[in-house]
């Protein structure tokens, strides 16, 4: 119906310019596809988050000697179900989203993560067709919650956590969508458009990912018509204002190998960032259906305070997400 009022609204712009020749350069262009976001009252959506990285520190990586170099873990799988609480096809529907379940590991760590506090709490969230989420104030309650569980009772010593994968998976879920700067005008295969993602860490970092989206082809399978958008990632320094606050505040030390590197080596900062991603997007049901997203970022310190060595971090990064069978 989404795409029937799209075509509808460009047919009259194209009827009331009576123009001829605009009527033929646009039929030189007509888009490929619409990518409109959809609900149905009655009808929720679950959704499976897993974000896994392996973080290699080399304090000499001239030096091939093993015992210069650790290699740690941090995963977390996630399944979260939509439910809408009021539809309308055309303006802002309401979702209630229930986080059904939290499970995160990290390597030499036995102690509960404090995303995993997140498991059972719901929050409600507003959404228009082109994707753009409208209120995300319960979403950065309950991200700013669980972030006051990373620290240790009646201290201001934090662990490492991971609720900023969680904030990442939720507030850019429908990012390929709402950063098409002209929705209405539909797109056509080999179109790019651009935006920025979040990179999540456990080092109390903000890293921004410059993403460049290519809708590269538009395929059928037995469940309609599939987008398949295409992503590539640089390093910016940009960070959008509109962003969520980190989960934390006030001052605090960061405990683990990280937080001996933000106060011995004056904080780390991005030496480089590269990866790609695909996505998946029902254009006749108006949902996406999957994305993967794998890209490689370098840490380096501030400052080397100690002799001999010359640290850098590398983090190998795997985001995906897969529609689930009710």
């Amino acid at each position: 119906m989404k795409q029937v009022l799209f075509g509808l609204i460009i047919c009259a712009f194209v009827f009331f310019s009576g123009c001829e020749k605009t009527v033929d350069k646009f039929s030189t262009v007509a888009p490929d596809a619409f990518l409109v976001l959809d609900f149905n009252e009655g009808e929720a959506l679950r959704y499976r988050f897993v974000s896994e990285r392996t973080i290699q520190t080399d304090w000499n990586p001239a030096e091939e000697k093993s015992d210069t170099r650790k290699i740690s873990t941090e995963s977390v799988d996630m399944v979260l179900r939509y439910e809408p609480v009021e539809v309308d096809p055309y303006g802002i529907s309401k979702i209630r989203v229930y986080c059904e379940s939290v499970r995160a590991v990290t390597s030499g760590q036995s102690r509960k993560d404090a995303v995993e506090t997140i498991a059972g709490k719901s929050f409600v969230i507003t959404v228009s067709p082109d994707g753009k989420i409208h209120d995300k104030s319960q979403l950065i309650e309950v991200a700013q919650q669980a972030g006051k569980a990373a620290f240790r009772r009646d201290s201001n010593i934090k662990e490492p956590d991971l609720v900023e994968d969680f904030t990442a998976t939720q507030w850019f879920l429908w990012d390929s969508l709402s950063s098409i700067e002209k929705p209405a005008a539909g797109l056509k295969i080999g179109q790019a458009w651009k935006s920025n993602l979040s990179v999540p860490t456990s080092m109390v970092l903000r890293p921004v990912r410059d993403v460049t989206y290519r809708l590269s082809q538009i395929k059928q399978d037995d469940k309609g018509r599939i987008a398949v958008i295409d992503s590539e990632y640089a390093f910016t320094r940009e960070t959008p204002d509109d962003w969520p606050a980190l989960p934390w505040s006030g001052r605090f030390q960061l405990a683990g190998q990280f937080g001996f590197f933000l106060s011995v080596f004056q904080g780390l900062h991005v030496n480089s960032l590269e990866g790609q991603g695909k996505e998946f997007f029902n254009i006749d049901s108006g949902r996406v259906e999957s994305y993967e997203q794998e890209y490689k970022f370098t840490l380096k310190p501030g400052a080397v305070p100690l002799a001999g060595t010359d640290p850098l971090i590398t983090v190998n990064q795997r985001i995906t997400m897969q529609l689930l069978e009710n």
